[in-house]
């Protein structure tokens, strides 16, 4: 079976000798391997457009394994993401995380554009780079299915008013008559509320225009973080580990 889609490299692995595994975010079926042989030789056929952030057409050919790849046309390596080890570290992060989210043989273009998209600006992106990790984040989340209620108490239904918290539990915002259904809720103010509807309703070329007060970003920051924690199943990032190393 000959399979030819665009595709973005979210990781590498070694493979054999001399061979690696690629994990690929296609857009024709999602997450999919694929093995790329011999790409340690000097001047290998594909060792151009199969590292990751790579993003290119791919010609695969799958026989009773896995798919072996035939043909790469390299459209962005985005190498101005390695200039900084911190932005490298970052992106190497929503890698991660996309590859823990997508799934083998499901499309979501949605998403892939967002990843392209978010790429080709974090690359070019020499400001804080916070806010727009959490957008990519929450869409990211949206697009997946796991959108959390920002309008209304996502216990009752009703329109909150002045006391509300977040519960990652219920999935969004809860009222104060509410607030007995999850013991764990945090507290949120109406800013954050705001700021999180933005970012995910908003284009990113407009999100990597806007500032965030710390103290919105501190408390965004822990929500989101507990969020996906809570719906991905999982709480330690190797980049995101890295990350906190450098920076003490």
């Amino acid at each position: 079976m000959l399979l030819k889609t665009d595709a973005v490299v979210l990781k590498q692995s070694k493979f054999g000798e001399g061979h690696a595994v690629l994990t690929l975010f296609s857009k024709k079926t999602g997450k999919l391997q694929a093995v790329n042989k011999g790409y340690k030789k000097s001047g290998g056929k594909y060792s151009v457009g199969t590292q990751p952030f790579c993003y290119g057409e791919f010609v695969l050919f799958k026989g009773s394994g896995l798919y072996q790849i035939s043909q790469v046309d390299l459209k962005d390596s985005f190498y101005k993401l390695r200039e900084n080890v911190i932005k490298l570290t970052y992106a190497s992060y929503i890698l991660e995380l996309t590859e823990r989210m997508v799934t083998e043989g499901q499309t979501n273009n949605r998403l892939f554009y967002t990843l392209l998209q978010f790429l080709h600006i974090f690359s070019n992106f020499h400001k804080e780079y916070e806010t727009l990790i959490k957008a990519y984040e929450l869409k990211l989340l949206m697009y997946s299915g796991y959108k959390p209620e920002m309008n209304n108490c996502v216990h009752c239904g009703n329109n909150y008013k002045e006391k509300i918290k977040f519960s990652v539990n219920e999935g969004g915002i809860l009222c104060e008559s509410c607030f007995r259904e999850d013991s764990y809720a945090m507290q949120i103010s109406k800013v954050t509320i705001n700021v999180m509807k933005f970012l995910m309703d908003t284009d990113l070329e407009q999100i990597s225009k806007l500032k965030i007060k710390p103290n919105v970003l501190k408390e965004l920051n822990k929500i989101v973080k507990e969020y996906i924690y809570t719906y991905i199943d999982k709480k330690q990032f190797k980049s995101l580990q890295f990350l906190e190393s450098i920076k003490e």
